[in-house]
């Protein structure tokens, strides 16, 4: 994403919790910062996307980065949190007289890549016009959903669908298996159907060798779930099928499965009816 957003010309100085030997692969005009306070510094635009809400508050007020950067400030935070969580970061945001953008994007690691992301934001449409032209480097598509909220709200529903997608690709391979038919023949003949999807496409190879290195771990994929399913119970939505997959990642996470792609529920499901794959 760094690398998308290079490309437009701009000064960035980049910055990552952990140490990671990228840079490398940074274009001229990236900068690595190992501090966080010296990569906020004067900046017009800040943008943060860490794993959960826990961590977003880590970065910016544990750390004192929003005491570093100039008032006026437009913090972009494409993590996917809560509603609730973003309408409070909002707030807390605003106290310092920064401005708060939620932009979350839906896709993983190779729609990143090919800044093929998509965007849902949510908050002041002002701030939204200025991040734009920053967002399309990396994503193919921005939506502006209304006030803050509205984006991680969007978020979370997409989420809930791969969600519910991914338990159902799960059942329908084990189900195939059970059946005497191979894995890659239950995905040639999904393949010919009208249900075929980009996210089962994306998927296929990873289920087939029953190897999964996560793109998108199970573990954050139930971490958005159980969000959505908070705040279902806010707004009064029954989400009876969300609620069962939620469940069943639940425990794939507690027997181990965490840390591989979300994937790696056919692999759990495998397990649960005699299988031999484990964590």
């Amino acid at each position: 994403m760094v690398q998308n957003l290079a490309r437009l010309g701009h000064s960035i100085t980049a910055y990552n919790r952990t140490v990671k030997p990228f840079a490398q692969d940074m274009p001229e005009n990236v900068t690595v910062a190992l501090d966080v306070h010296n990569a906020v510094a004067v900046q017009d635009v800040v943008f943060v996307m860490v794993s959960d809400f826990a961590a977003v508050e880590s970065v910016l007020f544990d750390s004192g980065a929003v005491e570093s950067m100039e008032q006026g400030t437009l913090v972009v935070n494409m993590s996917t949190i809560g509603v609730e969580e973003s309408r409070r970061l909002a707030d807390r945001i605003n106290s310092f007289g920064l401005r708060y953008l939620e932009a979350p994007v839906l896709g993983s690691v190779k729609p990143a890549q090919d800044a093929a992301l998509v965007v849902v934001a949510g908050g002041q449409v002002d701030d939204f016009a200025q991040a734009e032209p920053l967002l399309a480097a990396m994503a193919r598509k921005s939506f502006y959903l209304g006030g803050v909220g509205q984006g991680a709200a969007m978020k979370l529903l997409v989420n809930s669908f791969l969600g519910v997608v991914m338990e159902t690709m799960a059942e329908t391979v084990i189900y195939g298996e059970l059946s005497g038919f191979a894995r890659e023949t239950v995905f040639d003949v999904l393949e010919a159907s009208s249900i075929w999807s980009p996210v089962l496409s994306a998927k296929r190879q990873l289920v087939v060798t029953d190897d999964y290195p996560a793109q998108f771990a199970l573990k954050h994929l139930l971490k958005d779930m159980r969000l959505l399913l908070r705040q279902a119970e806010v707004v009064h939505g029954r989400l009876p099928l969300a609620s069962t997959a939620a469940s069943v990642m639940s425990e794939a996470v507690a027997s181990g499965f965490g840390d591989l792609d979300m994937a790696s529920l056919v692999a759990f499901m495998a397990a649960q009816t005699g299988g031999e794959r484990q964590a």
